[in-house]
């Protein structure tokens, strides 16, 4: 009745055993660390565009501001050039020259200012595209996150089931039974004790001697194998 018993809590600690495994390797394989990297990366590159995005606009407001201050210029130049307030002929030739001097400036800075706002819109875009991978990222770490505690809470349930039957079990065995069962179960990496089938140890595959069958009949006898040195349990 014992070794039976001590049999039940080795399947019980090996079942503990495995559930704490799942709990530890849970987050692991919830592929929550994969999704918060994919997160991150996604919120880097936003930023990163964000900051171009305001760099340029930043940029075209100062470049359209240049663009006034040139048609301020000229046409100051025209109505000082045409408004009969300047007459000697060289200073109007200067004059000219600085005016079309202008119009050539005026005309590079109008193609900068439209590869501008081109580069502008299209930043634009792009922010308003990475958004929304950042929204579907973010929902798809949510559920992640939320069926890795799902699961949590179902392995701790259950590992916490398996323990109360453990303590419920541990009170029905004798005392130097449980000691030696503790001692083997550190030596042997949880498998303290080994089922005997068709008389070979199933905890290393070797036959029983014949002097050690007999005894594996008396249920308060505690029988070892010769080979392995784990508890021998023989069940129905």
């Amino acid at each position: 009745m014992q070794l039976q018993l001590l049999w039940e809590l080795q399947e019980l600690d090996l079942s503990i055993k495995n559930l704490q495994v799942k709990i530890e390797a849970a987050f692991g394989l919830s592929g929550v660390n994969e999704a918060k990297v994919a997160l991150e990366e996604l919120e880097d590159d936003y930023s990163k565009k964000e900051n171009q995005f305001k760099a340029d606009r930043k940029k075209l407001k100062q470049m359209e501001l240049e663009e006034q201050a040139i048609a301020d210029q000229s046409k100051e130049l025209k109505e000082n050039m045409y408004g009969g307030k300047v007459t000697n002929v060289k200073e109007l030739e200067q004059m000219h020259r600085r005016l079309d001097h202008l119009a050539d400036n005026k005309k590079l800075l109008e193609e900068n200012i439209i590869d501008l706002m081109e580069s502008v819109e299209t930043l634009e875009e792009e922010l308003a595209n990475v958004a929304d991978k950042i929204k579907q990222a973010q929902d798809e770490l949510n559920e992640k996150e939320r069926e890795l505690e799902k699961k949590k809470l179902q392995y701790n349930q259950e590992l916490g089931q398996l323990q109360a039957q453990r303590e419920e079990l541990v009170k029905k065995i004798e005392k130097k039974y449980l000691d030696k069962y503790l001692i083997l179960v550190q030596k042997h990496h949880g498998k303290a004790l080994a089922r005997v089938n068709d008389d070979i140890c199933s905890g290393c595959r070797v036959f029983i001697s014949s002097a050690l069958k007999g005894h594996l009949y008396n249920p308060s006898a505690m029988v070892y194998c010769e080979n392995c040195g784990r508890l021998l349990v023989k069940l129905e």
